[in-house]
């Protein structure tokens, strides 16, 4: 597998180029049980008197007890998980709503889409939002760090946006690897930042400096989705190549594919260590076993592409969203003290 040194930084990751990975899961002998939604929560009152939304984003507040749906009908909703209530609705965007993310002490949440403006609102009042005074491009992908310091946008255009995550003020302004980036992933310890999108190229940075660190051509077609396991130690990148990658979260290397399922995959959830989550196109979530590499459960019932994906740790439930207008949540079961085999 050849390897490039990028010339412009002096790499602590490397860049590895890996368009075709040969560790491949077989799959034509699966079985693969398949499991229905503990919940469906509506994300309109059952009135008739809304439209009825397509779920482009989902985010869970801390305590588990608040998830923000957004969608194509320019409203941010705040259900509650137990009792599926609608207990706010936020007006303020002009366009399709993409995204949102709860800041992790969980008194702000971010929001933003096609109006190429950020929104934060405080969630324990009624106020109206601050927004944020740099007008970007239609953004597709917004993320705080795990401590809260740093709030990272982007979207169709050449930038990563990094914000003070407090007081809003941009910290950094990052040359993205093409201009239409559809994720965005810190790591655990939020001391590096993740972005990739069309270009099939992951670009990673000190999240700190700004400085970059590292490409990783992981695609030779767009990347949808990235997400760092809990510990750190895999980077997995997925979208319309089909196939799960799985990289080594501090020197990029390959590990290994997961076998390809039909469709485009638009989101992915790390479920522990052990177990991930993919989702997308297909209407389907598929549960990746790590120590074994096997789809272990198909989780079925969407009956649209499924954009976004979610996990509550504490009670193991995941939680998806998608074109189907609904949001649904399943029951997932962990391995414990699982790890990857490499292949």
């Amino acid at each position: 597998m050849a390897v490039e040194r990028n010339t412009f930084l002096p790499l602590c990751l490397g860049i590895v180029l890996c368009a075709g990975l040969q560790n491949v899961w077989a799959t034509s002998t699966e079985v693969v049980p398949e499991a229905s939604a503990k919940k469906i929560l509506a994300v309109v009152a059952p009135n008739g008197l809304e439209k009825v939304p397509v779920v482009s984003g989902i985010a869970l507040d801390p305590t588990g007890k608040r998830l923000a749906a957004v969608g194509d009908d320019h409203l941010v909703r705040i259900l509650d998980t137990q009792t599926g209530a609608i207990v706010q609705r936020l007006k303020s965007h002009s366009d399709w709503v993409k995204v949102s993310a709860f800041r992790p002490d969980g008194q702000v949440l971010a929001t933003a889409g096609a109006d190429g403006r950020i929104r934060l609102w405080d969630v324990t009042t009624s106020n109206r939002p601050r927004e944020l005074p740099e007008r970007l491009s239609v953004i597709y992908t917004l993320t705080y760090s795990p401590d809260g310091r740093l709030l990272a946008a982007a979207g169709f255009g050449e930038k990563v946006w990094v914000f003070d995550g407090q007081q809003g003020a941009l910290m950094h302004e990052l040359t993205a690897p093409g201009n239409d980036i559809r994720a965005v992933a810190f790591t655990p310890d939020g001391k590096r930042i993740a972005a990739a999108g069309r270009s099939g190229i992951v670009r990673i940075w000190d999240s700190g400096s700004g400085h970059p660190l590292a490409d990783i051509r992981a695609s030779s077609r767009r990347i949808c989705a990235l997400a760092y396991s809990p510990d750190g130690k895999l980077l997995a990148v997925a979208g319309q190549q089909r196939s799960v990658r799985l990289f080594d979260g501090v020197s990029g290397s390959p590990v290994v594919d997961l076998a390809p399922r039909p469709g485009t995959v638009m989101a992915l959830c790390f479920c522990g260590t052990g177990m991930l989550a993919s989702a997308g196109s297909d209407n389907t979530i598929h549960l990746w076993n790590l120590t074994t590499g096997q789809e272990v459960q198909r989780l079925i019932g969407h009956t649209g592409s499924i954009t976004t994906l979610t996990l509550d740790s504490r009670s193991q439930t995941l939680i998806s969203g998608g074109y189907d207008t609904t949001v649904r949540s399943w029951n997932v079961t962990v391995p414990v003290g699982a790890r990857v085999t490499r292949r």
